[in-house]
Protein backbone atom coordinates (compact mmCIF):
# COMPACT_ATOMS: atom_id res chain seq x y z
CA UNK A 1 0.00 0.00 0.00
CA UNK A 2 1.52 3.13 -0.65
CA UNK A 3 2.07 5.99 1.64
CA UNK A 4 2.13 8.67 -0.70
CA UNK A 5 0.26 11.84 0.50
CA UNK A 6 -2.10 13.04 -2.27
CA UNK A 7 -1.52 16.56 -3.00
CA UNK A 8 -4.49 16.95 -5.97
CA UNK A 9 -5.48 20.71 -6.23
CA UNK A 10 -8.44 21.39 -4.18
CA UNK A 11 -11.47 21.99 -6.33
CA UNK A 12 -15.26 23.08 -6.25
CA UNK A 13 -16.03 19.28 -5.40
CA UNK A 14 -14.29 20.32 -2.13
CA UNK A 15 -16.28 23.43 -1.77
CA UNK A 16 -19.63 21.60 -2.22
CA UNK A 17 -18.77 19.08 0.65
CA UNK A 18 -18.21 22.21 3.29
CA UNK A 19 -22.03 21.68 4.74
CA UNK A 20 -21.62 25.93 5.84
CA UNK A 21 -20.53 27.46 2.77
CA UNK A 22 -23.17 25.82 0.77
CA UNK A 23 -25.26 26.88 3.32
CA UNK A 24 -24.16 30.30 3.01
CA UNK A 25 -24.02 29.82 -0.46
CA UNK A 26 -27.77 28.63 -1.16
CA UNK A 27 -29.16 31.03 0.73
CA UNK A 28 -27.92 34.07 -1.01
CA UNK A 29 -28.37 32.46 -4.47
CA UNK A 30 -32.34 32.38 -3.42
CA UNK A 31 -31.82 35.87 -2.01
CA UNK A 32 -30.16 37.37 -5.17
CA UNK A 33 -33.06 35.79 -7.05
CA UNK A 34 -35.15 38.36 -5.39
CA UNK A 35 -33.47 41.20 -5.49
CA UNK A 36 -33.10 40.34 -8.94
CA UNK A 37 -37.24 40.25 -9.57
CA UNK A 38 -37.66 43.92 -7.08
CA UNK A 39 -34.13 45.48 -9.63
CA UNK A 40 -36.87 45.18 -12.55
CA UNK A 41 -40.25 45.77 -10.90
CA UNK A 42 -38.91 49.26 -8.68
CA UNK A 43 -38.27 51.78 -11.60
CA UNK A 44 -41.58 50.05 -13.35
CA UNK A 45 -43.54 50.58 -10.28
CA UNK A 46 -42.16 54.51 -9.78
CA UNK A 47 -43.10 55.28 -13.07
CA UNK A 48 -46.21 53.77 -13.05
CA UNK A 49 -47.65 55.78 -10.12
CA UNK A 50 -45.74 58.95 -11.93
CA UNK A 51 -45.40 59.06 -15.42
CA UNK A 52 -42.48 61.34 -14.69
CA UNK A 53 -39.12 60.83 -15.87
CA UNK A 54 -37.71 62.86 -12.67
CA UNK A 55 -38.97 60.75 -10.32
CA UNK A 56 -37.75 57.67 -12.08
CA UNK A 57 -34.74 59.26 -11.81
CA UNK A 58 -34.49 59.88 -8.16
CA UNK A 59 -35.39 56.03 -7.62
CA UNK A 60 -31.82 55.15 -9.06
CA UNK A 61 -29.94 57.93 -7.80
CA UNK A 62 -31.68 57.07 -3.70
CA UNK A 63 -30.46 53.55 -4.74
CA UNK A 64 -26.78 54.97 -5.13
CA UNK A 65 -26.45 57.01 -2.16
CA UNK A 66 -26.55 54.61 0.72
CA UNK A 67 -23.62 53.31 -0.92
CA UNK A 68 -21.85 56.81 -1.17
CA UNK A 69 -22.73 57.45 2.56
CA UNK A 70 -22.08 53.77 3.90
CA UNK A 71 -20.24 51.72 1.53
CA UNK A 72 -16.51 53.27 2.59
CA UNK A 73 -17.38 52.22 5.86
CA UNK A 74 -19.35 49.52 6.39
CA UNK A 75 -16.49 47.04 6.18
CA UNK A 76 -14.50 48.60 9.25
CA UNK A 77 -18.21 48.13 11.26
CA UNK A 78 -18.63 44.59 10.53
CA UNK A 79 -15.13 44.31 11.43
CA UNK A 80 -16.17 45.26 15.01
CA UNK A 81 -19.55 43.26 15.67
CA UNK A 82 -20.85 40.11 15.44
CA UNK A 83 -21.15 38.78 11.74
CA UNK A 84 -23.99 35.81 12.19
CA UNK A 85 -26.07 38.69 13.92
CA UNK A 86 -25.63 41.08 11.04
CA UNK A 87 -26.77 38.59 8.14
CA UNK A 88 -29.67 37.55 10.04
CA UNK A 89 -30.81 40.65 11.25
CA UNK A 90 -30.18 42.60 8.18
CA UNK A 91 -31.91 39.87 6.10
CA UNK A 92 -34.89 40.29 8.47
CA UNK A 93 -35.04 44.26 7.81
CA UNK A 94 -35.07 44.07 4.30
CA UNK A 95 -37.64 41.59 4.08
CA UNK A 96 -40.18 43.91 6.12
CA UNK A 97 -38.80 46.39 4.02
CA UNK A 98 -39.71 44.76 0.77
CA UNK A 99 -43.06 43.85 2.22
CA UNK A 100 -43.67 47.29 2.67
CA UNK A 101 -43.06 48.49 -0.85
CA UNK A 102 -46.09 46.04 -2.07
CA UNK A 103 -48.45 47.92 -0.03
CA UNK A 104 -47.20 51.28 -0.46
CA UNK A 105 -48.99 53.53 -3.01
CA UNK A 106 -46.93 56.52 -2.04
CA UNK A 107 -44.02 57.89 -4.16
CA UNK A 108 -42.45 59.33 -1.05
CA UNK A 109 -42.32 56.12 1.33
CA UNK A 110 -41.48 54.08 -1.44
CA UNK A 111 -38.24 56.28 -2.15
CA UNK A 112 -37.98 56.41 1.90
CA UNK A 113 -37.67 52.17 1.72
CA UNK A 114 -35.45 51.93 -0.98
CA UNK A 115 -33.25 54.06 0.78
CA UNK A 116 -33.55 52.05 3.89
CA UNK A 117 -32.85 48.97 1.65
CA UNK A 118 -29.91 50.29 0.39
CA UNK A 119 -28.51 51.10 3.30
CA UNK A 120 -29.12 47.51 5.14
CA UNK A 121 -27.34 46.19 1.61
CA UNK A 122 -24.49 48.41 1.61
CA UNK A 123 -23.76 46.74 5.63
CA UNK A 124 -24.89 43.04 4.38
CA UNK A 125 -22.24 42.91 1.20
CA UNK A 126 -19.16 43.49 3.38
CA UNK A 127 -20.12 40.97 6.13
CA UNK A 128 -21.45 38.36 3.44
CA UNK A 129 -17.57 38.28 1.83
CA UNK A 130 -15.83 38.80 5.33
CA UNK A 131 -17.43 35.66 6.87
CA UNK A 132 -16.69 33.14 3.65
CA UNK A 133 -13.09 33.09 4.76
CA UNK A 134 -14.29 32.02 8.63
CA UNK A 135 -16.16 29.29 7.03
CA UNK A 136 -14.05 27.70 4.31
CA UNK A 137 -10.42 26.54 4.32
CA UNK A 138 -7.95 28.44 3.33
CA UNK A 139 -7.38 26.86 -0.17
CA UNK A 140 -10.95 27.03 -0.78
CA UNK A 141 -11.17 30.44 -0.51
CA UNK A 142 -10.80 31.23 -4.49
CA UNK A 143 -12.83 28.40 -5.96
CA UNK A 144 -15.52 29.53 -3.46
CA UNK A 145 -15.38 33.13 -4.54
CA UNK A 146 -15.69 31.49 -8.00
CA UNK A 147 -18.69 29.85 -7.33
CA UNK A 148 -20.18 32.97 -5.78
CA UNK A 149 -19.80 35.09 -8.79
CA UNK A 150 -21.28 32.31 -10.93
CA UNK A 151 -24.13 31.52 -9.60
CA UNK A 152 -24.59 35.60 -9.38
CA UNK A 153 -24.34 35.68 -13.26
CA UNK A 154 -26.15 33.48 -13.68
CA UNK A 155 -28.95 35.10 -11.78
CA UNK A 156 -28.72 38.22 -13.36
CA UNK A 157 -30.02 35.95 -16.88
CA UNK A 158 -32.44 34.37 -14.82
CA UNK A 159 -33.79 37.24 -13.08
CA UNK A 160 -35.43 39.56 -15.60
CA UNK A 161 -36.81 36.30 -16.89
CA UNK A 162 -38.27 35.49 -13.91
CA UNK A 163 -39.80 39.27 -13.54
CA UNK A 164 -41.35 39.30 -16.93
CA UNK A 165 -43.19 35.86 -15.66
CA UNK A 166 -43.99 37.57 -12.15
CA UNK A 167 -45.02 40.27 -14.17
CA UNK A 168 -47.43 38.19 -16.80
CA UNK A 169 -48.89 36.49 -13.93
CA UNK A 170 -49.54 38.65 -11.98
CA UNK A 171 -50.65 41.77 -14.20
CA UNK A 172 -48.11 43.70 -12.74
CA UNK A 173 -44.64 44.53 -11.17
CA UNK A 174 -46.13 44.30 -7.58
CA UNK A 175 -45.77 40.97 -6.63
CA UNK A 176 -42.21 40.65 -7.39
CA UNK A 177 -42.06 42.24 -3.86
CA UNK A 178 -43.78 39.70 -1.94
CA UNK A 179 -41.48 37.01 -4.10
CA UNK A 180 -38.72 38.56 -2.57
CA UNK A 181 -39.91 38.67 0.85
CA UNK A 182 -39.78 34.92 1.04
CA UNK A 183 -36.67 34.82 -0.45
CA UNK A 184 -34.82 36.96 2.40
CA UNK A 185 -36.80 34.57 4.64
CA UNK A 186 -34.95 31.80 2.77
CA UNK A 187 -31.74 33.22 3.27
CA UNK A 188 -31.94 33.52 7.24
CA UNK A 189 -33.05 30.41 7.53
CA UNK A 190 -29.92 29.27 5.14
CA UNK A 191 -28.09 31.54 7.45
CA UNK A 192 -29.63 29.78 10.29
CA UNK A 193 -28.61 26.28 9.63
CA UNK A 194 -25.06 27.21 9.57
CA UNK A 195 -22.36 26.72 12.50
CA UNK A 196 -19.93 29.65 13.14
CA UNK A 197 -17.05 29.10 14.61
CA UNK A 198 -16.37 30.97 17.47
CA UNK A 199 -15.01 35.07 16.95
CA UNK A 200 -11.74 34.87 17.35
CA UNK A 201 -9.65 37.80 19.11
CA UNK A 202 -9.55 40.16 16.42
CA UNK A 203 -6.57 40.75 14.88
CA UNK A 204 -6.09 44.55 15.65
CA UNK A 205 -6.85 44.57 18.76
CA UNK A 206 -4.51 46.48 20.97
CA UNK A 207 -3.61 48.25 17.60
CA UNK A 208 -3.72 51.71 17.47
CA UNK A 209 -7.16 52.50 15.22
CA UNK A 210 -6.87 54.05 11.70
CA UNK A 211 -8.95 56.95 10.76
CA UNK A 212 -11.36 56.45 8.39
CA UNK A 213 -10.61 59.31 6.44
CA UNK A 214 -7.01 58.26 6.51
CA UNK A 215 -7.41 55.16 5.33
CA UNK A 216 -9.46 56.88 2.31
CA UNK A 217 -6.90 59.29 1.62
CA UNK A 218 -4.17 56.66 1.16
CA UNK A 219 -6.27 54.51 -1.38
CA UNK A 220 -6.75 58.04 -3.22
CA UNK A 221 -3.26 58.63 -3.38
CA UNK A 222 -2.32 55.38 -4.32
CA UNK A 223 -4.73 55.23 -7.66
CA UNK A 224 -3.79 58.92 -8.46
CA UNK A 225 -0.37 58.00 -8.73
CA UNK A 226 -0.38 54.81 -10.52
CA UNK A 227 -0.60 54.92 -14.39
CA UNK A 228 -2.71 51.40 -15.22
CA UNK A 229 -5.08 52.49 -12.05
CA UNK A 230 -5.79 55.82 -13.56
CA UNK A 231 -6.86 55.39 -16.59
CA UNK A 232 -8.84 52.03 -15.56
CA UNK A 233 -10.63 54.29 -13.02
CA UNK A 234 -11.36 56.83 -15.30
CA UNK A 235 -12.90 53.94 -17.86
CA UNK A 236 -15.32 53.02 -14.68
CA UNK A 237 -16.47 56.17 -14.33
CA UNK A 238 -17.26 56.81 -17.70
CA UNK A 239 -19.11 53.23 -17.77
CA UNK A 240 -20.96 54.21 -14.70
CA UNK A 241 -22.26 57.61 -16.30
CA UNK A 242 -23.35 55.56 -19.23
CA UNK A 243 -24.79 52.68 -17.45
CA UNK A 244 -27.15 54.99 -15.52
CA UNK A 245 -28.15 57.07 -19.21
CA UNK A 246 -28.82 52.93 -20.52
CA UNK A 247 -31.19 52.69 -17.48
CA UNK A 248 -33.22 55.48 -17.27
CA UNK A 249 -33.57 55.65 -21.41
CA UNK A 250 -34.90 52.11 -21.52
CA UNK A 251 -37.43 52.47 -19.07
CA UNK A 252 -38.31 55.78 -20.99
CA UNK A 253 -38.43 53.93 -24.16
CA UNK A 254 -40.31 51.21 -23.47
CA UNK A 255 -43.15 53.50 -21.66
CA UNK A 256 -43.08 56.49 -24.42
CA UNK A 257 -41.99 55.26 -28.15
CA UNK A 258 -43.18 51.33 -28.20
CA UNK A 259 -47.07 52.18 -28.19
CA UNK A 260 -47.74 49.08 -25.46
CA UNK A 261 -49.99 48.30 -22.83
CA UNK A 262 -48.14 48.79 -19.22
CA UNK A 263 -48.26 45.45 -18.93
CA UNK A 264 -46.70 44.58 -22.32
CA UNK A 265 -44.39 47.09 -21.87
CA UNK A 266 -43.41 46.01 -18.79
CA UNK A 267 -42.48 42.30 -20.17
CA UNK A 268 -40.81 43.99 -22.67
CA UNK A 269 -38.64 45.72 -20.10
CA UNK A 270 -37.56 42.86 -18.39
CA UNK A 271 -36.44 41.06 -21.47
CA UNK A 272 -34.22 44.53 -22.23
CA UNK A 273 -32.21 43.65 -18.91
CA UNK A 274 -32.65 40.01 -19.40
CA UNK A 275 -30.66 40.58 -23.05
CA UNK A 276 -28.40 43.00 -21.92
CA UNK A 277 -27.05 40.13 -19.68
CA UNK A 278 -26.99 37.85 -21.79
CA UNK A 279 -25.20 39.38 -23.93
CA UNK A 280 -22.54 40.57 -21.12
CA UNK A 281 -22.07 36.43 -19.89
CA UNK A 282 -21.53 35.83 -23.81
CA UNK A 283 -18.89 38.32 -24.32
CA UNK A 284 -16.86 37.82 -20.35
CA UNK A 285 -17.25 33.75 -21.04
CA UNK A 286 -15.50 34.41 -24.90
CA UNK A 287 -13.37 36.95 -23.61
CA UNK A 288 -12.06 34.60 -20.33
CA UNK A 289 -11.46 31.45 -23.31
CA UNK A 290 -9.15 33.86 -26.10
CA UNK A 291 -7.72 35.51 -22.99
CA UNK A 292 -4.32 35.15 -23.72
CA UNK A 293 -4.87 35.85 -27.50
CA UNK A 294 -7.09 39.33 -27.48
CA UNK A 295 -5.36 43.22 -26.82
CA UNK A 296 -6.73 44.66 -23.62
CA UNK A 297 -6.17 47.82 -25.72
CA UNK A 298 -8.74 46.42 -28.52
CA UNK A 299 -11.02 45.19 -25.79
CA UNK A 300 -11.57 48.11 -23.43
CA UNK A 301 -11.32 50.85 -26.03
CA UNK A 302 -12.81 49.49 -29.07
CA UNK A 303 -15.89 47.64 -26.88
CA UNK A 304 -16.85 51.29 -25.61
CA UNK A 305 -16.81 52.91 -28.87
CA UNK A 306 -18.68 49.93 -30.56
CA UNK A 307 -21.22 49.93 -27.95
CA UNK A 308 -22.35 53.63 -28.07
CA UNK A 309 -21.98 53.36 -31.99
CA UNK A 310 -25.27 50.47 -30.99
CA UNK A 311 -26.86 53.04 -28.99
CA UNK A 312 -26.80 55.37 -32.63
CA UNK A 313 -29.34 52.91 -33.64
CA UNK A 314 -32.11 54.48 -31.76
CA UNK A 315 -32.52 56.97 -34.26
CA UNK A 316 -34.06 54.12 -36.87
CA UNK A 317 -37.15 53.86 -33.96
CA UNK A 318 -36.59 49.99 -33.19
CA UNK A 319 -39.42 48.20 -31.93
CA UNK A 320 -40.12 45.68 -29.29
CA UNK A 321 -38.00 42.81 -30.94
CA UNK A 322 -35.52 44.98 -32.36
CA UNK A 323 -34.89 47.06 -29.23
CA UNK A 324 -34.23 43.34 -27.21
CA UNK A 325 -31.39 42.56 -29.97
CA UNK A 326 -29.33 45.90 -29.95
CA UNK A 327 -29.79 46.03 -25.99
CA UNK A 328 -28.27 42.43 -26.10
CA UNK A 329 -25.52 43.54 -28.85
CA UNK A 330 -24.41 46.23 -26.63
CA UNK A 331 -24.30 44.16 -23.50
CA UNK A 332 -22.03 42.04 -25.60
CA UNK A 333 -19.86 45.36 -26.44
CA UNK A 334 -19.89 46.29 -22.89
CA UNK A 335 -18.00 43.44 -21.55
CA UNK A 336 -14.45 44.07 -23.11
CA UNK A 337 -14.57 46.41 -20.65
CA UNK A 338 -15.88 44.48 -18.19
CA UNK A 339 -13.01 41.11 -17.19
CA UNK A 340 -9.86 43.49 -18.27
CA UNK A 341 -10.21 45.97 -16.37
CA UNK A 342 -11.18 43.96 -13.46
CA UNK A 343 -8.10 42.20 -14.11
CA UNK A 344 -6.13 45.17 -14.97
CA UNK A 345 -7.06 46.45 -11.00
CA UNK A 346 -6.45 43.02 -9.34
CA UNK A 347 -3.07 42.73 -11.44
CA UNK A 348 -1.77 46.82 -10.54
CA UNK A 349 -2.89 46.75 -6.57
CA UNK A 350 -0.64 45.24 -3.98
CA UNK A 351 -2.75 43.51 -1.73
CA UNK A 352 -1.82 45.57 1.33
CA UNK A 353 -3.70 48.67 -0.35
CA UNK A 354 -6.25 46.83 -2.36
CA UNK A 355 -9.06 47.01 0.19
CA UNK A 356 -8.76 51.14 0.56
CA UNK A 357 -8.18 51.13 -3.15
CA UNK A 358 -11.33 49.43 -3.89
CA UNK A 359 -13.61 51.46 -1.50
CA UNK A 360 -12.47 54.51 -3.35
CA UNK A 361 -13.18 53.28 -6.29
CA UNK A 362 -16.49 52.01 -5.40
CA UNK A 363 -17.73 55.15 -3.81
CA UNK A 364 -16.50 57.36 -6.91
CA UNK A 365 -18.25 55.05 -8.90
CA UNK A 366 -21.57 55.53 -6.73
CA UNK A 367 -20.85 58.98 -6.83
CA UNK A 368 -20.17 59.43 -11.00
CA UNK A 369 -24.07 56.89 -11.09
CA UNK A 370 -25.73 59.49 -8.85
CA UNK A 371 -24.45 62.40 -11.28
CA UNK A 372 -25.23 60.36 -14.45
CA UNK A 373 -28.74 59.17 -13.46
CA UNK A 374 -29.46 62.93 -12.65
CA UNK A 375 -28.45 64.30 -16.09
CA UNK A 376 -29.98 61.35 -17.17
CA UNK A 377 -33.41 62.19 -15.52
CA UNK A 378 -33.25 65.78 -17.00
CA UNK A 379 -32.34 65.06 -20.59
CA UNK A 380 -34.73 62.31 -20.79
CA UNK A 381 -37.40 64.72 -19.57
CA UNK A 382 -36.66 67.47 -21.85
CA UNK A 383 -35.95 65.59 -24.81
CA UNK A 384 -37.21 62.35 -25.07
CA UNK A 385 -35.91 58.78 -24.44
CA UNK A 386 -34.28 58.88 -28.09
CA UNK A 387 -32.47 61.83 -27.58
CA UNK A 388 -31.51 60.28 -23.85
CA UNK A 389 -29.97 57.62 -25.78
CA UNK A 390 -28.46 59.20 -28.52
CA UNK A 391 -26.19 61.50 -26.28
CA UNK A 392 -25.01 58.47 -24.34
CA UNK A 393 -23.61 56.80 -27.28
CA UNK A 394 -22.31 60.08 -28.49
CA UNK A 395 -21.22 60.56 -24.89
CA UNK A 396 -18.84 56.73 -25.35
CA UNK A 397 -17.77 57.35 -28.78
CA UNK A 398 -16.17 60.64 -27.99
CA UNK A 399 -15.08 60.41 -24.09
CA UNK A 400 -13.17 56.81 -24.62
CA UNK A 401 -10.92 58.18 -27.33
CA UNK A 402 -10.57 61.42 -25.49
CA UNK A 403 -9.71 59.82 -21.78
CA UNK A 404 -7.60 57.23 -23.25
CA UNK A 405 -5.45 60.46 -24.95
CA UNK A 406 -5.61 62.26 -21.91
CA UNK A 407 -4.37 59.58 -19.44
CA UNK A 408 -2.13 57.44 -21.89
CA UNK A 409 -4.57 54.84 -22.08
CA UNK A 410 -2.64 52.78 -25.11
CA UNK A 411 0.81 52.97 -23.71
CA UNK A 412 -0.59 52.44 -19.84
CA UNK A 413 -2.15 49.00 -21.29
CA UNK A 414 0.49 48.19 -23.47
CA UNK A 415 2.91 47.84 -20.79
CA UNK A 416 0.64 45.78 -18.81
CA UNK A 417 -0.21 43.55 -21.63
CA UNK A 418 3.38 43.02 -22.17
CA UNK A 419 3.52 41.86 -18.97
CA UNK A 420 0.82 39.39 -18.83
CA UNK A 421 2.71 37.69 -22.17
CA UNK A 422 5.55 37.64 -21.09
CA UNK A 423 4.30 35.84 -17.92
CA UNK A 424 1.93 33.52 -20.14
CA UNK A 425 5.18 32.53 -22.14
CA UNK A 426 7.49 31.91 -19.54
CA UNK A 427 4.95 29.47 -18.13
CA UNK A 428 4.59 27.35 -21.28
Amino acid sequence: MSNTTSTAAPGFRDVISNRNYVWLWLGQTISQIGDSLTIVAVPLLVYALTQSATSLTLTFVIESLPWILIGPFAGVLIDRINRRTVLIWVDLLRALIVAAIFFSHSVSLIYVMIFLSQTLAAVFAPARSAVIPELIERDLYVKAISLSQSSFQTVQILGPFLATGVITLFGGPRASFLVDTVTFLAAVSCTMMIRFPKQSVKANAGQPKVSFFKSFGEGTAFLVKHKVLRYVTAINLLKAVTQSVILVSSVLYVKTQLQMSEQDSDRVYGLVVAATAIGIILGTTLIGILDKKLDRRFLIIGGLMLQGATFLLIQFQPGALALILMYGFSGFCASGALTPVSACFAESTPNEVRGRVYSVVNSVIRIALAIGYSAAGLVGAQYGAVALLTYGGILLLVATPILTLLLQGISALQTKQAVVNQTATSAK
